[in-house]
């Protein structure tokens, strides 16, 4: 009798797997976290994870196959260490007291026009493969990220990424982790392109900030894409050639976005969209905005696996 159990509870097991399409979004995407301990926690089990950018980075953590719980705490432990908090004041020029825009904690976001117009930072553009270094990127992948293969992972992980080299999107099944990561994060431009063996990777920026179509093609296993990017806010008027750019990217990943979410079976759209982008110093209410999400959306979950 106990053998006839194991094997159905295997059999209800492999009934509610599901691919995961974590999509890009910053520090929005902490979320992810929050909405995949929710799964775990509901016996859903992961068969794969398509992410992208910080969907690829969350991925890598969640791939180990290590307790939601533990992932959690390191994320909180690094992203609200000084340590963090320095590299991103020393890299963008916050401030630490304050989060108004021209002169808070993320003033950078609002001073890039002024950075511009610096000759330091120009002759940067022009002679360095970014404007910003890739040491913080570096950092973030020693501390969250473990130093192994991709295919070694428990949970088989595909990260995408751009390569500038031959001008394609990639799908990163295999070879360094942290290197696969790192350029599917780094942001074209901000920071450098990443060398992985021929490749030279970038984040994919507007045409998949969400895989779901990529991760459709592993399968007939129901396919769950979390999106944490806002919808274009309209009204917006541009007056420098750096708003228009910066406008135009966002109106792109926005209308990219729309063209593949109904290749997933559920899209979960956690309310992140009043959290900047670059904030990290809201980890932990990410996280609860993730788990409020997921228990929302856990009777659309259940149909599929009625069906």
């Amino acid at each position: 009798m106990g053998a006839i159990e194991t094997q159905m509870d295997e059999r209800n097991s492999e009934k509610r797997e599901i691919t995961l399409a974590l999509g890009g979004g910053g520090a929005r995407g902490l979320a992810h976290l929050g909405i995949i301990e929710v799964l775990i926690e509901q016996g859903y089990s992961i068969r794969r994870i398509v992410g992208v950018s910080m969907g690829s980075l969350v991925g890598a953590m969640v791939a180990t196959g290590d307790e939601p719980a533990k992932i959690r705490k390191k994320a909180l432990h690094y992203l609200l260490s000084e340590r963090f908090k320095k590299h991103q004041q020393a890299l963008f020029g916050m401030g630490s007291n304050s989060a108004d825009q021209s002169t808070g904690y993320f003033s950078w976001y609002y001073r890039i026009e002024e950075f511009l117009k610096a000759n330091r930072l120009f002759r940067r553009i022009v002679t360095q493969p970014g404007m910003l270094p890739g040491i913080l990127l570096e950092d973030v992948m020693k501390n969250l990220v473990e130093e192994k293969n991709i295919e070694q992972l428990p949970i088989p992980l595909s990260v995408v990424a751009v390569d500038l080299v031959s001008g394609h999107q990639v799908i990163l099944e295999h070879g360094p982790l942290r290197e696969a990561v790192r350029g599917s994060s780094s942001l074209p431009g901000i920071f450098p392109p990443v060398p992985f063996n021929e490749l030279q990777l970038c984040d994919t920026g507007t045409f998949c900030s969400l895989p779901a179509r990529i991760a459709r093609s592993y399968g007939h296993v129901p396919v769950v894409a979390v999106e944490v990017s806002s919808d274009v806010v309209p009204g917006i008027r541009c007056h420098t050639a750096l708003d228009v750019l910066m406008r135009v990217d966002e109106i792109g990943e926005n209308y990219w976005r729309k063209q593949v979410r109904h290749r997933a079976d559920l899209l979960i759209r956690p309310n992140v969209s009043q959290v900047p982008w670059y904030d990290f110093t809201a980890a932990e209410y990410l996280f609860d905005l993730g788990r409020k999400a997921a228990q929302q959306s856990m009777s659309q979950i259940e149909k599929l696996f009625e069906q």
